[in-house]
Order: C-alpha cells, then sequence, then structure tokens
C-alpha cells in the first residue's frame, strides 16, 4: 500500500454534503482567523480610547479636593484607587496595540508542516494579547466601579 494514499484509495464513506459544508465552514475560519481577532482589537481600542476620555472628564469635572482632603497612606491609597482604571485601560491599550505587531516567525511555505505551526504561532501570539487586553478592560471597569462607589460614599467628607 503507497505511503501516500489518493482519494480512489481511501477507504471510508464519502463526504456527504453536510460534512462538506463543516470542512469548508472550518476551512474559512481558518483563513479568517488573523482578520478576526484584528478587527477586534480595532474595536477594543476604540472602546477603551472612549472609556478613558469620558472618565478622565469624569474626574476632572469631580470635587476631588474634597474627596482627597486626607494626609499620608489614605491620600496615596486614594490616589491609586482613581488613577488605577486609567492605568489598566492603558494596559488594555498596548495589549490590543501588540495584536498588530507579532513576533517574528521563521516558516518555510513550501511545507506544509511548517506553515501550520507558522500560522497556529501567530493565531496563539494574536489570541494571548487579545485576551490579556480584555483583562486589562474588565479589571479596569471593576476598579472605576470601586472608584465611583468610594467618590460617592467620601462626597459627605472624608473619613
Amino acid at each position: 500500500m503507497p505511503d501516500n494514499p489518493t482519494d480512489q484509495d481511501a477507504i471510508g464513506e464519502p463526504v456527504t454534503e453536510l460534512d462538506q459544508f463543516w470542512l469548508d465552514t472550518a476551512r474559512t475560519s481558518v483563513k479568517e482567523s488573523v482578520s478576526s481577532l484584528e478587527e477586534a482589537a480595532k474595536q477594543l481600542i476604540g472602546a477603551v480610547t472612549l472609556v478613558e476620555g469620558i472618565y478622565f472628564a469624569a474626574v476632572s469635572w469631580s470635587d476631588m479636593k474634597t474627596i482627597m482632603a486626607v494626609q499620608g497612606w489614605m491620600a496615596w491609597l486614594r490616589i491609586a484607587l482613581f488613577v488605577s482604571p486609567i492605568v489598566l485601560w492603558l494596559a488594555c491599550l498596548v495589549y490590543a496595540t501588540r495584536v498588530f505587531t507579532p513576533e517574528t516567525y521563521q516558516t518555510n511555505l513550501s511545507s506544509p508542516d511548517l506553515a501550520e505551526q507558522f500560522h497556529r504561532d501567530l493565531v496563539k501570539y494574536k489570541h494571548k494579547n487579545l485576551k490579556l487586553a480584555h483583562r486589562a478592560l474588565l479589571a479596569g471597569f471593576a476598579f472605576m466601579l470601586l472608584a465611583v462607589v468610594a467618590y460617592l460614599r467620601l462626597l459627605d467628607g472624608p473619613a
């Protein structure tokens, strides 16, 4: 029996129309995986930029003097609380932009195995950075919520 059987030599059931649909869908997904990750990163960059602007404007217009009227480590703790969403959203932007600046990979386009590994490594790198960007975004929202609650609680004056 030859090492590389042809379609005529393959044993099994013929590919049904539904089987072919799923094979074609999987092929299309593989081809579009990089562009879909990059599109998600673009959307994330736009959303984070907008959220940062709104948060910064809200903090700028708020009565932060009243909130920060404490000394010592409490002042630093409050500063960290109100600045942390911005820092986390900046981290989100860093990770999202890394989706567009992948590492250098070596491949041989004459080798299907190396080409497949190159594609897997590329998608893995982009996906990892996109996941980190999403985590930083969510953590920023969590700290923003804490900052809003602290702000509303402390509006009557420092503790």
